[in-house]
């Protein structure tokens, strides 16, 4: 099948997309002004107190890294600020809008701790390489997938069984995923991301999680932050404890061209450890549940 490149065409060949919830649209309405009051975005996420209770447990997850235990919205507004908390909500409420009782069988077991492994393993990267980040990162790498969901909810058990097939050699799946349908579960994630008006520095991570066509990882909004999710995917689905061999994590150039210029860059001889000690620290770890 041609491939599929306007987001248009994608939003029209994926089907009905679901509408960002109400408590989010406010959220990112008011987060928009950078002199928000926080009394103002506390009041807007009690309205749901799942969603507050949701946050508190990703927040206080080991993925997450926190050092203190957050036991209230306003702590946590306090210690991770407006922007880290907004960044939650949406991956939040992505989950909860994709997910539903019909199609959550569907959905592989590996599925959720691979999101968070790569969340987890994309904040150890930015705070290690000094990025700056707020939440970003880990936002960014918890929804990379998010695609699939939408895949899922729409195409159902042809895209299940697709999933299956490509589940031993993931970099096959995006090759099918054209084959089949004419665009990547990135792509999907991207037209739903247009769809939620998601921060343009979110929706280009989340699309160049993969090599994307004619797209390259500096054009991105953010390119440091489109990397670190790229590499955090691709680490995650390698096996860095065995010695030698090669590495798409430790090797893709494009990835560490875009990585060189941080604060703190990783030595090249030092990227396989540095990625293995990270990613043995969080596997292991209990998945917060949505």
């Amino acid at each position: 099948m041609e491939p599929i490149r306007n987001l248009d065409q994608i939003i029209e060949r994926v089907g009905d997309l679901p509408a960002i919830p109400e408590v989010v649209a406010e959220v990112l309405r008011a987060t928009d002004d950078p002199l928000v009051d926080m009394a103002d975005v506390t009041e807007i996420i009690e309205r749901d107190p799942a969603m507050t209770a949701k946050i508190l447990r990703i927040s206080n997850s080991p993925y997450y890294g926190m050092k203190q235990y957050v036991g209230t919205l306003k702590l946590a507004l306090v210690i991770l600020g407006v922007r880290e908390v907004r960044n939650i909500v949406l991956g939040v409420s992505v989950f909860d809008t994709l997910k539903d009782g019909k199609h959550n069988k569907l959905i592989p077991d590996s599925f959720w701790n691979h999101s968070f492994l790569v969340g987890g393993l994309s904040k150890q990267l930015a705070t290690t390489m000094r990025l700056g980040m707020h939440g970003e990162a880990f936002i960014c790498g918890l929804l990379h997938d998010m695609g699939k969901l939408v895949l899922l909810r729409q195409m159902s058990t042809p895209y299940a069984k697709l999933l299956e097939s490509a589940r031993e050699r993931p970099e096959t799946l995006c090759e099918a995923e054209v084959s089949q349908y004419g665009f990547t579960h990135a792509d999907a994630a991207a037209a739903l991301a247009e769809r939620w008006n998601f921060p343009k520095t979110l929706a280009d991570a989340i699309h160049l999680h993969h090599p994307a066509r004619d797209t390259a990882l500096s054009t991105a909004k953010d390119p440091k932050l489109a990397a670190i999710v790229r590499l955090a995917n691709v680490a995650v689905h390698e096996d860095l404890d065995e010695a030698g061999g090669p590495s798409a994590a430790t090797s893709d150039s494009e990835i560490w061209t875009v990585l060189s210029a941080s604060p703190a860059p990783i030595d090249a001889a030092d990227r396989r450890k540095v990625l293995a000690v990270m990613i043995e620290e969080l596997k292991g770890n209990p998945t917060p549940q949505f």
